[in-house]
């Protein structure tokens, strides 16, 4: 059996759109949903706790790992890391934190 050059090219398209499925948004509610569900392996404290606790006391480096270790990241760009800690200096409600999150995410994880 003979394959044309735009079967092949027609397959190769297929097989990369299985492979690389279409991203989604990350919502708060998603966001939301993993820190209140998720605990810590070390503590077997919710991460919504760790990431409210880090925000009191000023340790956005703590509620930032949270948010992280809930939505399973570890492998992140440059910087983003501290662009989160940044970002949660202005969140004061489970609310806030989760739509930081969701925004932070979509832009560094599920953007097209």
């Amino acid at each position: 059996m003979k394959i044309t050059r735009r079967q092949i090219r027609q397959i190769i398209r297929e097989t990369v759109d299985m492979a690389m499925p279409a991203k989604e948004v990350m919502t708060p509610d998603y966001v939301l949903g993993a820190l209140t569900k998720e605990k810590s392996a070390r503590t077997g404290v919710p991460f919504i706790t760790i990431a409210m606790d880090g925000i009191n006391s000023g340790d956005f480096r703590a509620s930032a790992s949270a948010i992280m270790d809930a939505l399973w990241i570890d492998d992140i760009p440059d910087a983003a890391d501290k662009e989160l800690e940044g970002l949660l200096a202005d969140a004061r409600t489970e609310d806030d934190v989760a739509a930081i999150g969701a925004e932070w995410g979509t832009r560094h994880f599920r953007s097209n």
